[in-house]
C-alpha cells in the first residue's frame, strides 16, 4: 500500500505543472534569465554609451537573491501544493515570489551602506509589482508548456496502444497454423514456438510506458525471429552480432520488434530468394556520437519486389519513446546496396529512468 501511494504521489508530481525547481538545470537556466532580465532593465534606465556596470551589478545581486530565495521556497512546497488545483497553487507561488521580493528590498534597504534611516516604500512596492507580474507570466509559461507535454504524452501512448494492437494477426493465424503441422512431426519445436508466442504476447500486453534492460528485449526479439525462422525456413537466415556481455542500459519496451517485424515482411517475405536479417550492437555505427550504443537492424532487400520501406508509424512512435528518455537518442533508417538499415542510438548507458 505504502508503494502504491508512492507510486501515486510520484505519478502527481510528473503530470504537476510547476516544474522541479530543486533541479540543477533547471536553477541554471532561471538565473541565466533572471540576467537577460536585469540586463534588458538596465538598459531601459540609461542608453549604451552611459552604460553603468556598477549598476547593472546591484541590480543583479538584487534579482539573483529574490530568484534563488523564491526557488529555494517553491522547491520545498512542490510536494504541498501538487494536489492542489491549478489556480490555487498559482496564487501561492505568486504570493512566495512577491513575499520574497518584499523581505529581500526591505533587507536590503536597511543593509545598504548609504541608507538614510528610512525605507522608500514607492521602490519597495515597484519591486513587488514587477516580481508579481513576472511571476505570473511564468506561472502561465509552466501551465502551457505542462498541458503540451501531457498532450505529447497522450499522443505518444495512443500511438503506442495502436502499435500493440498492430501485431499482425495473420502473424498469429501463421504461428498457429505452424504449431499445429508440428504438433505430430516435431513436438518439442511446436512447444517452443508457444512458449515463444506467448512471451512476446505478454510484453505486448504489458504496461505501455514499460522500460527493461536492453538484454531483455533483445531476448524478445530472439524469440520472435525464432517463431520467423521456422515458419519461413531457409528463407530467412538470422544473425546476430552482439559482444559478450550487453550494456545496462534501459529502453522502451517494444522498440526492437516492430523493426524485426518489418524486415520479415517487408524484406525477407516478398522475395523468392533466401534473405537475411543481421542485428549488431556496437559503439561507432552511422557514423555519429562513437561513445554512444548503437542497435543495428540489417535487412536484405529484393529490389524486384517493390520499395515499401515498412510501418512508419512504428518509426515515429519509437523515435519520440527514445527522445522522452534521452534528447540524443533516436532512430536512423537508410536503405542502400539492396540493404535497409535501421539504427537505434540507444539511451545513455546506466540510464535508470532518473530525471537529471
Amino acid at each position: 500500500m505504502a508503494k502504491n501511494s508512492g507510486n501515486g504521489q510520484q505519478d502527481l508530481l510528473e503530470a504537476f505543472f510547476l516544474p522541479d525547481l530543486c533541479n540543477t538545470r533547471a536553477v541554471i537556466i532561471l538565473l541565466a534569465l533572471s540576467e537577460a532580465l536585469v540586463l534588458a532593465l538596465t538598459l531601459m534606465e540609461s542608453s549604451l554609451p552611459d552604460y553603468s556596470w556598477q549598476r547593472f551589478s546591484v541590480v543583479s545581486l538584487f534579482v539573483q537573491w529574490v530568484c534563488l530565495l523564491s526557488v529555494a521556497a517553491l522547491c520545498q512546497l512542490r510536494v504541498v501544493l501538487v494536489r492542489l488545483p491549478v489556480v490555487t497553487v498559482s496564487a501561492v507561488a505568486m504570493l512566495v515570489i512577491a513575499s520574497v521580493t518584499l523581505l529581500v528590498s526591505v533587507t536590503g534597504e536597511l543593509m545598504w551602506p548609504l541608507h538614510t534611516g528610512q525605507i522608500d516604500w514607492p521602490w519597495v512596492l515597484r519591486n513587488v509589482l514587477i516580481s508579481s507580474i513576472f511571476g505570473a507570466m511564468a506561472m502561465r509559461y509552466f501551465y502551457v508548456q505542462s498541458q503540451w507535454k501531457l498532450k505529447a504524452q497522450a499522443e505518444l501512448k495512443s500511438r503506442l496502444a495502436a502499435l500493440q494492437a498492430n501485431i499482425r494477426p495473420h502473424f498469429f493465424f501463421n504461428t498457429l497454423n505452424t504449431v499445429a503441422s508440428l504438433i505430430m512431426v516435431d513436438p518439442d519445436k511446436a512447444e517452443q514456438m508457444l512458449v515463444d508466442l506467448a512471451q512476446l504476447f505478454r510484453a505486448v500486453l504489458k504496461n505501455d510506458e514499460a522500460q527493461v534492460a536492453l538484454a531483455q528485449e533483445i531476448e524478445l526479439g530472439r524469440r520472435y525471429l525464432a517463431i520467423e525462422q521456422v515458419r519461413l525456413g531457409e528463407r530467412l537466415q538470422v544473425e546476430w552480432q552482439l559482444p559478450d556481455a550487453l550494456p545496462p542500459v534501459k529502453v522502451p519496451q517494444l522498440i526492437l520488434q516492430p523493426l524485426l517485424e518489418n524486415a520479415v515482411y517487408h524484406g525477407i517475405q516478398p522475395s523468392t530468394q533466401p534473405g537475411y536479417i543481421r542485428v549488431e550492437l556496437v559503439c561507432k555505427a552511422c557514423g555519429r556520437n562513437p561513445d554512444r550504443w548503437w542497435l543495428v537492424i540489417r535487412n536484405s532487400r529484393d529490389a524486384a519486389a517493390g520499395s515499401d520501406s515498412g510501418n512508419r508509424m512504428a518509426h515515429t512512435n519509437i523515435r519520440a519513446r527514445l527522445l522522452a528518455l534521452d534528447e540524443e537518442a533516436g532512430l536512423v533508417t537508410e536503405e542502400k546496396d539492396g540493404e535497409y538499415i535501421a539504427c537505434l542510438q540507444l539511451p545513455r548507458v546506466g540510464y535508470d529512468g532518473s530525471k537529471a
